[in-house]
């Protein structure tokens, strides 16, 4: 089960007739084999069967901080597990599709976040940017280039990534789509720089949100969920902030700081060792 949706097969799905669902997904995608694993139950009382806020089972934990019912654990692999986060189960299929639409995004993604996690800017626990925060804005990185490498499939495909597509029907989605064509020739050190180079120079934090859905940069929200935020991610289902963790100015410095140095380095030595050492990379796996 576990190596198939690593492959990035369609994953294990029980019998949807009994009221169930459950979606496998690697983190995008490592060496690390983390699994993201999401339950979705209906017309069924949870609360008589274990009381997910008090479950602590060997090397399974409740994760404290989370805005839905989330557990950590680690077994033959690291994994996640959601239960009942029905956004979740959507942006899974999303975020693979994303992954195999184009050759050089799973790559980009991987460094990205080892680099994040080396600077210590990568764990929304602490106030910091979530992994999915972290992809999302490399989609949208890559989706605003002048010769873009990459479109937005929910605007191409509406009818494979709706928010209103049954449940057990989502993870039929990526088939729908064939790989995209881009004409930008960039090699991923020229696009790790741009990156860097983006958040760090262009990006306009105080006004601007981050929307893979629209492909572009749209301005925030007059809604309350969005006022006084540092860093604005749009949720591409349910239009939440995905970076909402980020509610401290210092750790907003943080990571802005983080970005500019890490390009002005980047640029000046073209060595990926200047921000992201391979030793540590190789740690971190």
């Amino acid at each position: 089960m576990f190596p198939n949706s690593i492959l990035g097969r369609p994953p294990f799905t029980p019998n949807h007739q009994q009221h169930n669902f459950f979606a496998l997904s690697p983190t995008l995608y490592s060496h690390q084999q983390l699994i993201d694993a999401q339950f979705n139950f209906q017309n069924a009382d949870l609360s008589r069967a274990v009381s997910l806020q008090q479950l602590t089972y060997g090397n399974v934990s409740p994760i404290q901080t989370s805005t839905s019912p989330l557990f950590r654990g680690r077994n033959c692999v690291e994994f996640d597990l959601n239960v009942n986060n029905i956004v979740g189960i959507r942006n899974t299929f999303l975020l693979r599709t994303y992954a195999y639409l184009e050759n050089r995004v799973r790559p980009l993604v991987l460094v990205i976040k080892k680099w994040a996690s080396h600077h210590d800017i990568n764990d929304a626990s602490r106030g910091t940017l979530s992994s999915y925060s972290l992809v999302l804005m490399v989609l949208h990185y890559l989706q605003t280039l002048p010769e873009p490498i990459l479109p937005s499939i929910q605007k191409i495909y509406p009818e494979s990534f709706s928010p209103a597509i049954q449940l057990h029907l989502v993870h039929q989605a990526p088939c729908n789509v064939p790989p995209y064509l881009s004409k930008n020739e960039s090699n991923l050190g020229d696009l790790l720089l741009g990156f860097l180079k983006y958040y760090a120079t262009e990006f306009d934090w105080n006004s601007q949100m981050i929307s893979v859905r629209e492909a572009k940069a749209i301005p925030r929200p007059d809604g309350i969920e969005w006022r006084n935020k540092y860093i604005c991610v749009e949720e591409p289902f349910d239009g939440t902030n995905t970076a909402r963790a980020v509610h401290e100015k210092q750790k907003f410095d943080i990571i802005k700081d983080q970005f500019l140095k890490s390009w002005h380095r980047l640029k000046n030595k073209r060595d990926l060792n200047s921000i992201l050492p391979l030793r540590a990379a190789i740690l971190q796996r």
